[in-house]
């Protein structure tokens, strides 16, 4: 199979901490044309807009440094299934300034873990979760919201299953998927569970990643690119795929320092 990385939009998850211009730099400094961050601090709830000048700054130097698409990836503790009326305002309200910011960025989607629903399974939640996501599409204007898969943890919303049934009732072209690689493989499920779901042409951007841990574990555990379970040879293949081949990829690896680095970019523009 040939390879065409030399085309592909490859990025990895940077800081933008100190503002987005540093989101530029760090992306350049591992070499990658296209990112993912958080808009905001991913240890707190606490949000707000980039103003006028900083977006359009940021939009204008993405264009002139051919650094797109660029990502936002929602906080880790946000939980739309939460019987928790606090936590799930509080969810909801960063979701806002998530899908906000990214409507002044131009941003290519949203990547969103939609939570757990606790042990009460998934039927129990999965009305609140379908209004959530449609008074959140309903509020904001172009960003697309992309459901990542789960890694099959227990309660953990995000199985092939439950992200179909959102699709049947939320007819919206800017719902997506965000596919992660390690995930995938963490879960237990392959491509061809995609294909049987008929998701793939919902998918909109790769999350390419190694597993620390064994197919079907249910353990979510990144690895640095060739050094986990999965092995360069598979996710080769799996980013290759023709169906997949034209999506940006994104690499969530821990680097040596905690973050995508040079090599690990290296290696999958390799692929």
């Amino acid at each position: 199979m040939p390879h065409r990385s030399f085309m592909r939009r490859v990025g990895g998850h940077v800081s933008a901490a100190g503002g987005l211009a540093n989101a530029i730099k760090n992306t350049q400094n591992i070499g990658g044309n296209c990112f993912q961050i958080f808009a905001g601090s991913p240890r707190s709830w606490a949000r707000k807009l980039y103003s006028q000048a900083e977006s359009t700054k940021f939009k204008n130097d993405l264009k002139e440094k051919d650094l797109c698409p660029v990502f936002i990836h929602a906080l880790y503790l946000v939980n739309l299934g939460s019987d928790n009326q606090d936590l799930l305002k509080k969810s909801v309200d960063s979701l806002l300034f998530d899908l906000q910011n990214g409507d002044l960025i131009n941003c290519a989607g949203v990547v969103v873990h939609l939570g757990s629903h606790q042990g009460r399974g998934f039927q129990s939640i999965r009305s609140q979760v379908v209004a959530q996501i449609k008074n959140l599409l309903d509020a904001t204007k172009t960003t697309p919201f992309l459901i990542e898969n789960s890694a099959g943890q227990k309660g953990k919303i995000g199985t092939f299953e439950e992200i179909i049934e959102i699709f049947e009732e939320i007819k919206s072209q800017r719902l997506g998927i965000c596919l992660d690689s390690a995930h995938l493989f963490e879960s237990g499920m392959t491509i061809e569970d995609l294909e049987k779901f008929e998701l793939l042409d919902k998918v909109k951007c790769l999350h390419l990643n190694d597993s620390k841990t064994d197919f079907d574990s249910r353990h979510d555990q990144h690895a640095n690119l060739g050094d986990g379970k999965i092995g360069l040879e598979s996710l080769s293949k799996f980013i290759n795929l023709p169906q997949l081949s034209n999506l940006p990829v994104i690499l969530e690896v821990p680097g040596t320092l905690g973050f995508p680095d040079a090599k690990n970019i290296l290696v999958a523009k390799s692929l």
